[in-house]
């Protein structure tokens, strides 16, 4: 079973309630803060460069090994769930190249 729930329509009843009870006035500013989990955000390609702390170049060359789903919409753009499924895809690997993905070699901690 599939619950799919509507923020914006959630916070708004309870405005509304809060309102009705004169727990908040009708001239009262309200911020409703989302979850942006729940939202599916599409993010440029510089955008998730500066997340994971690299540049642009790299960023293509990880959607042209196809390794990084992407969907180009004027420019190259990258869903955030596409993004969090690679990062753990390939969470202890060497992407130095993409093309030849090695495992990550662990640091030696012996002295």
């Amino acid at each position: 079973m599939k619950i799919e729930i509507d923020e914006k329509q959630i916070a708004e009843s309870i405005i509304n309630d809060l309102k009705r009870h004169n727990l908040l006035g009708n001239t009262q500013d309200v911020t409703i803060i989302y979850n942006a989990e729940s939202q599916d955000i599409l993010y440029t390609v510089s955008e998730v460069a500066e997340l994971v702390k690299c540049n642009s170049a790299y960023i293509y060359s990880l959607i042209k090994a196809g390794l990084l789903p992407a969907i180009k919409l004027g420019s190259m753009k990258v869903r955030r769930t596409a993004l969090l499924k690679f990062l753990e895809k390939f969470e202890g690997k060497d992407l130095t190249d993409p093309f030849i993905i090695k495992p990550l070699e662990q640091l030696n901690e012996e002295k």
